[in-house]
């Protein structure tokens, strides 16, 4: 063993020696008169011997306690919130009689995205419950029949990827 790993072995077990005799002496103590308190605090504090070995004197009493130090202050950091104010909302139109009659006609089919733009992510479906399921796929509520392709993953009729667990689809 390293000297240092020695020091701090018989400190450890000074401590618990001291310990173990404040525990004794604390109930002593409170059973005992204010002379036999008197006589231990008289005692000297308990130290090792100039060797490290053993207790430098016997008899002796338990250190006092040390008064806690307050922690150090440090500054509170508070990061600001990231804007979280929408977009101010454009006013409605009003409507005249001519452009009433425009808005009653039926919606053109949206445009295409602009070349660049991404196109619009569709939300999944919900999940829909299976039937049963062998070595080649599963059959849906409905009768459909889904072809298995990678682990967890199922094909529909119209060629659509969904994803399978357990007795779950979700495409």
């Amino acid at each position: 063993m390293s000297r240092r790993l020695a020091h701090v072995l018989l400190a450890a077990m000074l401590m618990a020696y001291c310990g173990i005799a404040q525990a004794q002496s604390a109930s002593a103590v409170d059973s005992s008169s204010t002379a036999e308190r008197e006589a231990y605090a008289r005692l000297p504090v308990c130290t090792l011997s100039a060797d490290g070995q053993h207790l430098a004197v016997q008899p002796c009493r338990t250190a006092p306690a040390r008064v806690p130090m307050p922690r150090r202050p440090v500054p509170q950091r508070i990061d600001p919130l990231p804007d979280t104010r929408l977009a101010p909302s454009t006013p409605l139109p009003v409507l005249s009689p001519l452009s009433r009659d425009r808005a009653m006609l039926p919606a053109l089919a949206p445009a295409a995205p602009a070349i660049g733009m991404p196109a619009p992510v569709v939300a999944p479906s919900m999940p829909r419950a299976l039937n049963n399921c062998t070595a080649g796929g599963c059959n849906d509520a409905a009768g459909g029949r889904l072809n298995n392709a990678a682990p967890g993953m199922v094909i529909t009729p119209q060629g659509q990827v969904c994803s399978h667990n357990g007795v779950w689809i979700q495409c």
